[in-house]
């Protein structure tokens, strides 16, 4: 995939894939998605579990342009997330009970689940998805991404009001923070790993 191409199917991908993402996420959380797997201990997971495997789902298939990839991206935060809290929020040792504050070990525990599940999907999907190697495509889609966060946080610090329009699980509309970072995020791997490819053609 050319630059210009990964740029255009990247952000379209990111794009759509957070608004389609956020209406799934809305229309479960109506149906009582909060409570979904979720045991007597620990806070709420499942619909950011949702939101994420389907904001993925639609990056995988930018990315590698198969339907394999864009199962990654489902399964990767459904499995990392959904999976890993169903277990977590049933074990009583970490003193969470529902309606209670989170203890330290709960607040490492969740922040550790959310942010290696989801660094560990990107870095899947750009090894599964590169055309050059393994290795290359995941440090590729890494550092895209870690690029694309910057510059939302650069964005939202030059437009501190932009950011202050946060998902509503009432209300179908996506929130416009949400589709910003979708369209940064799919920009970002998508032209990670086309730059990456890129580069590999030029003789050494």
């Amino acid at each position: 995939m050319e630059p210009f191409s990964a740029i255009i199917v990247g952000g379209s991908a990111g794009f759509f894939g957070a608004a389609l993402a956020h209406v799934l996420t809305t229309l479960a959380d109506r149906l009582g998605a909060q409570a979904w797997l979720r045991g007597p201990y620990g806070p709420q997971f499942f619909p950011i579990a949702l939101y994420t495997s389907v904001f993925y789902a639609a990056l995988g298939a930018a990315t590698g342009r198969r339907a394999a990839t864009a199962l990654l991206g489902l399964l990767g935060p459904l499995i990392g997330i959904a999976g890993l809290m169903t277990a977590l929020t049933r074990y009583p040792g970490w003193g969470m009970p529902r309606g209670l504050p989170g203890t330290p070990q709960w607040q490492l525990a969740v922040a550790a689940i959310y942010v290696g599940t989801i660094w560990g999907t990107i870095t899947a999907l750009g090894a599964t998805s590169s055309r050059t190697s393994r290795w290359r495509g995941a440090l590729a889609a890494v550092i895209g991404s870690f690029l694309a966060y910057g510059v939302l946080a650069l964005l939202l610090k030059a437009f501190p009001a932009y950011g202050k329009s946060p998902w509503n699980p009432v209300s179908l509309i996506p929130s416009p923070v949400n589709l910003l970072d979708g369209i940064l995020s799919g920009v970002g791997l998508c032209l990670a790993l086309s730059l990456d490819e890129l580069l590999s053609r030029k003789p050494s």
